[in-house]
Order: C-alpha cells, then structure tokens, then sequence
C-alpha cells in the first residue's frame, strides 16, 4: 500500500516537471506546477491593450497644430522633450517623433516632471534654443508649462475643448488611433495621434479561445472609440471591453470577473501598470517582450511575443492535467488490485506475495509512472491551433505577393528615391513579427 501511494505521489510530481519542461520547450515559460494545473481551468481571460493586443510600437502620424502662438515645428520640439522624461510607450513614441523631426539626439530640458497614471504629465521644458537657427524667425521663450494627456487630465486642468476639436478627435479614435492632446502656459496648443497596429495573431488567437468556451476581454486605459475599434480587429465583441480604467482599477475590474463567472480568470499583459492585475488574477500571463516588473509578477511568460502561445499555454495545461487523471485510475485499480493481494486475501488458496513480488511491483509502478510521464515529450500542438497558425501564415503571404505586384508596378512606372523607400517600408512592414515572417 505504501509502496504505491509513493508511486501516485511520484507520477503526480514528475507529470508537473514534466508539464513546465515541455512548456519552456515550447517557448512558454511557466513558474511551478500550480499555474500548470489551473490554466485548464480557465473561464475568462483578459487582454491588456497595449504592447499585448498590439504591438507596443506606436507611432506619431499627424499632428494638428491648433493655437497659432506656436509654430507647428516648436510645438513637436516641446512635446518631444516633455516626453523625453516619460517611461510610457505613447510618450517615448512622441520623442522619437521630435528628434527625427529636428535630426537631433537631444531635445529641451525637463523640469518639475510629474507622470499621472492613466492621466498623463506635467512639466517644465526649458533650452529650446539651440534646436533652431536664428535665421528661422521662431520665436521661443526661455521656458514652457507644459501638460500633456487626455481629457481626464484636461478637465482637471480646466481645459475645455470646443466642437471642432472633439470631432477631430472622434474621427481618430474611431480609426483605432490614440489621441494625445498637448496644453502650454494654460491654453490648449497641440494635438497628436499615435497609432499602434494591432498584432498579426491576435484576431485568430483570440477565436480560439472563443471557439474553446473562453470569455474574452479587452482592458485598456484608453478611451471607449480607440479600444472598439481595437476591439473589432481582434474579435472581441463591444459589450466585453473595460476602457477609461486607471492603472489601479484593473485589479478590481479582474476581482469582479472572478465574482461575477465563479471561474478562473487570466489576464494576459505587459507592462508595469498590469503587475497588479497579473497577481490579482488566478493566472498571469506575461509578454515576454514586456517590462521585468510584469515578467516577474506573471505565473506563465510567453518568450516569442506569439499570442497563439495563450491557448498553447491553456491546451498543454489540459493535456498534462488529463494524463495525471488517467495515472490517478491506474493507480486506484492499481491499490484496489494490490492491498487486498498483498494482506492475504488469497492465502487460503495458496497464493500471497513474496517479498521479491513485492519488489518487483514496486518497481514496475515506478516504471510506469516514468514511461508515462515521458509521453508528454510527444507533445504538440493541437490541430485548430495548427490550422490557424497556417491560414495566418498563407493570409500574410499573399498579402506580402499583392503587394510586392503593387509596388513593382509602381517601381517600372517611377525610379524616384521616396518611392523606393515606400516599397521598403511596406515590405518590412508586412513582415515585422518575426514568428510569421514569410
């Protein structure tokens, strides 16, 4: 009886090794057994919205100049050095926005830096000068208050925006783009939009997951347009995006998931306003890609940046958790067959178990719990998963023939220099997730 209750315990043990072994083989780095053993039981998982449902490389791609005291060129200048002082990927894309505008590497000085999660900033920008020749005829003050944001933070500013601004704004959020809006010595000044395209497997990952009975969210900081039109690229329906929410009101938009579907919720992030979220939630799934704050606080980390690795990460959970079911009935009949034998049951036909019997048993128990734990090394992928990863990789590839048509036409009919680089960039473009690169 002992000697097979230690093997139950050794088959359970080495399965969960075994799990997270195949797990890392798979580029799905996953911290113990327990996250191993609850994925499968996941019910609700949640997206973090940027960085995680796209690709965390935002870029500037208008900018609405609206005060005329500031020349447009100025007003980047100011927004860029703000910025400079700023960790937020929106903020680092409006830098690096000013300084390949201006050709420079260093933009103004930051003063009195205040960073407002889920808000924005406030500071002082000063050394402006030297960005421009006197001979431009900008005019420029030694120095500059600055605030930059969103409504949120423009309301507590008492900046109020009229009608044309706010239809501005709207047509841009309906387009997935984020619009950050720019105030300078009180008046409002500057408006930028900041696109981030959202990642190539993201629609098809989170199918499958729906096609799985999994409940899928989207949570983002961001406004309601912006996070829809995200949203509806990715699949995921309207009635189950969280927008507007602060860096810590995420924790308990998770803890009412939990509350309200009674299930085991995931939510899926990357940078440090999700480490809360992350170890709120039952399992914490972290990009790998993301913030070392986030990596640590996650359960599981996905090292390719794939999300076809959170079903991965979900079915090798399945799979694990089924064949340490199966050990459990082997090792039951295993017991109800074994003890009575072993206490003498058939003794008065003659027939009991020797000690080298005993023996023997023992080691064929271990035997098996070993040979079945090395089934797991056979793992792969499902088929549906499979099947997407490759209509995702056929999609691309004819996307990236039609263009290639395209552009070559376009290149028998024009040798200019911006069309080359037009060509170059669509192509790269069309292969910048590596995992997919056709």
């Amino acid at each position: 009886a002992v000697v097979s209750t230690q093997s139950t315990g050794k088959q359970w043990y080495q399965r969960r090794v075994r799990g997270t072994g195949v797990g890392a083989q798979n580029g799905i780095l996953i911290k113990g057994g327990d996250p191993l053993e609850t994925a499968h039981k996941i019910g609700v998982c949640v997206f973090d919205k940027t960085g995680t449902v796209t690709l965390g490389k935002p870029n500037v791609n208008r900018v609405i100049q609206i005060s005329k005291d500031l020349s447009q060129l100025l007003a980047i200048a100011i927004a860029g050095s703000a910025e400079s002082a700023s960790e937020h990927p929106l903020g680092k894309a409006i830098t690096y926005y000013g300084q390949q505008l201006l050709d420079v590497e260093q933009l103004g000085t930051v003063g009195d830096f205040l960073a407002i999660p889920g808000k924005g900033i406030k500071c002082t920008v000063t050394n402006l000068h030297h960005l421009f020749d006197l001979s431009s005829g900008v005019s420029i003050k030694d120095s500059y208050k600055v605030a930059i944001g969103n409504r949120t933070l423009m309301d507590e500013e008492g900046i109020s925006l009229d009608s044309e601004t706010e239809t501005t704004m709207r047509e841009s959020e309906e387009r997935g783009h984020t619009v950050v809006i720019m105030v300078v010595d009180g008046k409002l000044s500057t408006l930028l939009t900041i696109s981030d395209p959202i990642k190539k497997d993201a629609a098809s990952a989170v199918d499958l997951l729906r096609s799985w009975g999994i409940k899928v969210f989207l949570l983002t900081g961001d406004n309601i347009r912006t996070a829809a039109a995200i949203a509806k690229e990715a699949n995921i329906p309207r009635e189950r995006i969280f927008a507007g929410v602060l860096p810590k009101q995420k924790v308990s938009k998770i803890r009412a998931l939990q509350e309200k579907y009674n299930t085991k919720v995931a939510m899926v992030g990357d940078g440090v306003n999700d480490s809360p979220a992350l170890v709120q939630a039952d399992v914490g799934i972290a990009i790998g890609t993301g913030t070392d704050v986030a990596i640590e606080a996650a359960d599981i980390v996905l090292i390719k940046d794939s999300l076809f690795d959170v079903p991965v990460a979900i079915n090798l959970s399945r799979v694990t958790v089924r064949r340490i079911r199966i050990n459990f009935v082997w090792a039951l009949m295993y017991n109800v067959l074994g003890i009575p034998i072993a206490a003498g049951i058939l003794k008065p036909w003659g027939f009991t178990f020797k000690p080298f019997v005993a023996a023997a048993a023992m080691m064929c128990s271990s035997l098996c719990v070993v040979i079945s734990s090395l089934h797991l090394k056979l793992y792969k992928k499902p088929a549906d998963i499979q099947s997407a990863e490759e209509r995702l990789k056929h999609k691309l590839l004819s996307l990236r023939r039609v263009a290639e048509r395209s552009l070559d036409k376009l290149k028998r009919n024009s040798k200019s220099r911006e069309d080359m680089e037009g060509r170059e960039f669509i192509l790269k473009s069309l292969s910048s997730d590596s995992e997919y690169e056709v």
